[in-house]
């Protein structure tokens, strides 16, 4: 499928706090499902060398189903909460592809 975006990120949890974080992706990754028909796929992946660290694959119809993932109050919930309780270590990285074969 031509135009379709993916997305992949990684975050790292802060010292001590990777299994409330995996907790909280669990959670986060089923609200996405049900609430966004846009995402064709929203994995949450943990690291089996460095448990601290996740890896995200997402994937998105086109653009807008993309902007209304990053619009979403539920994305918005997520992220206050994860700062609010000092899950992570650093900032996400995000790297955003694009499709161009079927």
């Amino acid at each position: 499928m031509a135009n379709i975006l993916t997305v992949v990120a990684r975050i790292r949890a802060a010292k001590d706090k990777g299994d409330a974080l995996a907790a909280l992706l669990s959670e986060q990754a089923a609200v996405v499902r049900n609430a966004e028909p846009g995402c064709l796929v929203y994995r949450v992946h943990r690291s089996t060398k460095e448990p601290e660290l996740f890896l995200f694959y997402e994937m998105y119809v086109d653009d807008a189903a993309f902007d209304l993932h990053r619009k979403a109050p539920h994305l918005a919930a997520y992220r206050l909460r994860r700062e609010k309780e000092g899950l992570t270590d650093g900032a996400a990285e995000v790297e955003i592809f694009r499709s161009f074969t079927e």
